[in-house]
């Protein structure tokens, strides 16, 4: 079975050319951006990227996944993302065998699937979960542009997003990690519609909880400051899935917003690029 485009034509492009075209372009500005002193990682747990319309946060998402590129190659890229439609299960790994994009099919990894559901009763396979979201979908482009090497994903949306799924998540990924070579995307924007200086200060908190991989100040400060962060339960199972791995901190690579490209500053959505080099 094969998950076919849900969003293409509207969140990025769905012809080849101008989906690359657009990649070019993306990939342009990014590189402006991009941190240089980073560029010399050599192994890192994964990256937060967002997950809005290209012409949006396909920058920010770009230098995620530039960072990527750089690391060794991985089996398995580990898909973490809400479920915004709210239906099917609470933890759902993706049961097709292929996801399809304008830029070609990729395998879902269906080993690592089977190990997560002998790992713990709260994975299940679950396609409805699957089926229209996006937050999941938008980040393959990028890897099938960026990576060059041949891999496999695991895509897995959440529908619960509270600390305890995530410390269960995060686990699992160790686990997992034991037995192959993964890395983790965490799919997430962050401030919704506030005014440009709200967004920035409420992200600014959250950021800093994120890269001090302070799992509990980053569920506290988007329950006492009201932070609309929208994947909460990937990052939170990517902070602790990079500490159980040795990891000391997160970095900041790149923070944007929607009014730079709309230049409506009134209402702003949030888009950070967060990666997670290992010592």
């Amino acid at each position: 079975m094969v998950r076919k485009e849900a969003v293409a034509g509207y969140f990025y492009p769905g012809k080849v050319e101008e989906l690359r075209l657009l990649f070019e372009e993306l990939s342009a500005s990014a590189s402006r951006v991009f941190p240089e002193d980073l560029s010399g990682v050599q192994d890192a747990s994964g990256v937060v990227s967002p997950h809005a319309g290209y012409i949006y946060s396909g920058v920010a998402a770009c230098v995620a996944h530039r960072f990527l590129a750089l690391l060794p190659p991985a089996q398995t890229i580990v898909l973490l993302g809400p479920n915004h439609r709210g239906v099917g299960k609470r933890v759902a790994i993706s049961s097709v065998e292929y996801w399809q994009t304008p830029l070609g099919q990729v395998p879902v990894d269906r080993e690592s699937a089977e190990f997560l559901l002998s790992y713990s009763s709260m994975f299940a396979l679950d396609e409805l979960a699957h089926q229209f979201e996006h937050s999941l979908e938008v980040q393959v482009p990028f890897l099938q542009y960026f990576l060059p090497y041949e891999f496999q994903i695991l895509p897995i949306a959440l529908l619960s997003q509270d600390r305890a799924t995530s410390e269960v998540l995060g686990e699992a990924l160790f686990a997992l990690s034991e037995k192959k070579r993964i890395l983790v995307v965490a799919s997430s924007d962050f401030s919704h519609y506030e005014p440009e200086a709200v967004a920035r200060t409420k992200d600014r908190e959250v950021i800093e909880r994120i890269c001090a991989l302070d799992v509990e100040g980053f569920y506290r400060v988007l329950r006492e400051k009201d932070v609309s962060v929208c994947g909460p339960g990937g990052i939170a199972a990517l902070l602790v899935y990079h500490k159980k791995r040795g990891g000391k901190r997160g970095e900041l690579l790149f923070y944007t917003h929607s009014g730079e490209v709309t230049g409506e500053r009134h209402q702003v959505v949030g888009y950070a690029a967060v990666a997670f080099p290992l010592p």
